[in-house]
């Protein structure tokens, strides 16, 4: 990989010999920052860090501008899991605990979750139109979940990989398209067999190139370019203005006579903006 490539980045590639594309996350700066922003037990940062490497996932995958939401909400120690990827690859992503957390009861998926219900929103900023998908909470991880939702939605067999640590995320994704066995009956097999004999930490610490030859030394590796990924949390007052506005006057005002202050919370990147009464006098006389 050219040493100018971005810190924080994903990376498609294609294994041309057995019909098998695949594609690498590395987060590092914007995974130290995601974490910087809460105080979050270990026990629960690999969720978070399969949340985000997931949201960066689909919405590379986007064909049209919007974006990649991924959302989890409950009653469950884990109150809501939040991961959402623009098309331009601009990555958010939290985890909100409930008190009752424990990580010696609550390890498992289900568990952590209780009655959530995992959805996937895709929205396309051109027509304005949502598309939601249920994701079944059926596996040890979230990564395990995608594996079998892509099998079953797009019938592609996918295997995915999410290390992480406190300073860098990697993950890997391979899926079989359908020539792979025309062209190795047990291509499928070896490739997965390798992956997961790497040794995981070199997700996050090596380059692609040199990772993805580590782990397949005998395949064709066509590298694409890699894509930035960034951090969709810069503070935007327009942005929170822009809401205002569309709530409309009457509306904020009475806010505002009511609290003194209109105050809007960003709960994923957490973040507050607050508006005095001559902030607001100025927003809706401009």
């Amino acid at each position: 990989m050219p040493s100018h490539a971005p810190a924080d980045l994903t990376q498609r590639f294609l294994l041309e010999n057995l019909d098998i594309r695949g594609q690498v996350v590395r987060l590092g700066p914007l995974w130290r920052a995601i974490l910087g922003r809460r105080d979050y037990p270990a026990a629960v940062r690999p969720l978070l860090a399969e949340f985000a490497t997931l949201g960066v996932l689909i919405g590379s995958g986007l064909k049209h501008p919007g974006r990649a939401v991924l959302q989890v909400m409950g009653h469950g120690p884990v109150q809501m899991a939040v991961a959402d990827c623009s098309r331009e690859l601009a990555l958010r992503a939290m985890v909100r605990l409930g008190d009752g957390y424990d990580p010696q009861k609550h390890a498992v998926l289900q568990q952590l979750f209780a009655d959530g219900r995992l959805a996937l929103t895709l929205e396309n900023a051109a027509t304005a139109r949502q598309y939601q998908s249920i994701v079944p909470l059926e596996g040890a991880t979230l990564a395990e979940c995608f594996e079998r939702y892509f099998d079953a939605s797009e019938q592609v067999p996918t295997h995915l990989w999410v290390h992480a640590t406190d300073h860098e995320v990697g993950a890997l994704i391979l899926q079989k398209l359908p020539r792979a066995d025309e062209r190795d009956p047990n291509g499928w097999a070896r490739i997965q067999h390798l992956a997961a004999t790497a040794e995981p930490s070199l997700l996050g610490l090596m380059e692609t190139g040199p990772l993805l030859a580590h782990c397949f030394p005998e395949d064709d590796v066509r590298l694409y370019e890699p894509q930035a990924v960034t951090d969709g949390c810069g503070r935007s007052e327009e942005k929170v203005i822009g809401m205002l506005k569309g709530l409309g006057r009457a509306e904020v005002e009475a806010t505002l006579a009511e609290h003194g202050v209109v105050a809007v919370r960003d709960e994923i990147c957490n973040q507050d903006y607050r508006f005095t009464a001559p902030d607001i006098a100025r927003i809706f006389e401009s």
